[in-house]
């Protein structure tokens, strides 16, 4: 439906929209036609991995997705959020799987080889992206996990994702030094100019 309508979270099913609102992240009830909104109206910002509609998650290959990360990652070092949650495990694996490619700063080796890392959870994650020109601000970008959306997820229900959500909206209210990013994994971005 979101392909069909050129909308974020468009199928009525899908848990988003109340997640955001429910958690305190938006102070009304968002319909997706007015995504394009959330920037102006409460600093939050949507993009998507692959940029390219599809109505399903499913219809995008994994290589696909892999190949996306690069231009992904340079649009986070452009815009610098404080915070980037990722709406799915999958998303977040693709993702955290090219980011173990990358040594930690000040580091030759890599992150954590894939035999010893520990299974991805949600909520806030052992990673933060640190960026080269340390100039502008943020400084680093930390990493957030929410399960999909969807109302066709059953594994967590719309209670579980309102608390993650509102977990997330915790730490975005935070100031910075209050969150202890010391025993995370540094990936230094070498972003391309665009």
């Amino acid at each position: 439906m979101s392909a069909e309508t050129g909308h974020h979270f468009a199928n009525p099913t899908n848990h988003f929209w109340r997640c955001l609102h429910r958690s305190g992240m938006t102070t009304n009830l968002v319909p997706p036609s007015e995504d394009f909104s959330l920037p102006e109206r409460f600093n939050i910002g949507l993009t998507n991995l692959v940029d390219r509609p599809s109505a399903q998650a499913c219809e995008l290959s994994r290589a696909e997705m892999v190949a996306s990360v690069p231009a992904f990652l340079d649009k986070l070092a452009r815009h610098r959020p404080r915070l980037v949650c990722f709406v799915g495990m999958i998303i977040w694996e693709i993702v955290r799987n090219s980011l173990v490619e990358f040594p930690p700063q000040g580091s030759t080796k890599r992150i954590e080889k894939r035999k010893n890392r520990k299974k991805s959870q949600l909520g806030l994650q052992a990673y933060k992206l640190v960026y080269e020109n340390t100039i502008s601000l943020p400084r680093e970008t930390l990493l957030f996990v929410v399960p999909c959306t969807s109302g066709r997820v059953v594994q967590y229900q719309l209670p579980d994702k309102i608390a993650l959500f509102t977990e997330l909206q915790v730490l975005v209210n935070m100031p910075p030094f209050e969150i202890d990013t010391s025993r995370m994994e540094c990936v230094v971005w070498h972003s391309n100019p665009s």
